[in-house]
């Protein structure tokens, strides 16, 4: 038996379904594109900032955590004054310009920051555990000092 051709109204439907359903994957993935960047999963939150004498650049303390169960994370970022926060586009953490992290939450580490000169920072942590995850003491010509507590 040989088999009939489909009726081009059939086929017309056929082929507006696949394509409507093509859409609404389309549309799917870029609004879920949209939701992950405009609700991070976690995101970092400012605690802290102090410029520079001359106004050049911008130290900030930000806290981190990414769930009820898991740890804090504080970290000091530096970065150009007239430049914002880099925030990673799913992530909503910041990790560029980072000099300093420590597992530990903000306020129980007692994290402060103080310009010394136009280019010299001191990062006092006088309660950071033994976490200390990341420490540099140079940044783009800044020269950074710790005053921690002793091992």
């Amino acid at each position: 038996m040989a088999r009939k051709p489909m009726d081009p109204f059939a086929r017309r439907m056929l082929q507006g379904t696949f394509v409507y359903g093509g859409v609404m994957l389309v549309m799917f993935a870029v609004l879920t594109v949209v939701y992950l960047h405009t609700h991070p999963r976690c995101g970092d939150r400012v605690v802290a900032e102090a410029a520079s004498p001359r106004n050049q650049w911008t130290a900030e303390v930000l806290e981190l955590r990414c769930g009820e169960d898991a740890p804090f994370f504080t970290h000091v970022i530096l970065r150009p004054s007239e430049e914002k926060l880099k925030r990673g586009y799913f992530s909503g953490s910041v990790e560029e310009g980072e000099v300093f992290r420590v597992e530990q939450d903000a306020a129980g580490a007692g994290l402060a920051l103080e310009w010394t000169g136009p280019d010299s920072l001191v990062i006092r942590c006088p309660q950071c555990s033994s976490f200390l995850r990341r420490q540099e003491n140079r940044w783009q010509g800044i020269t950074i000092n710790y005053e921690l507590p002793s091992r």
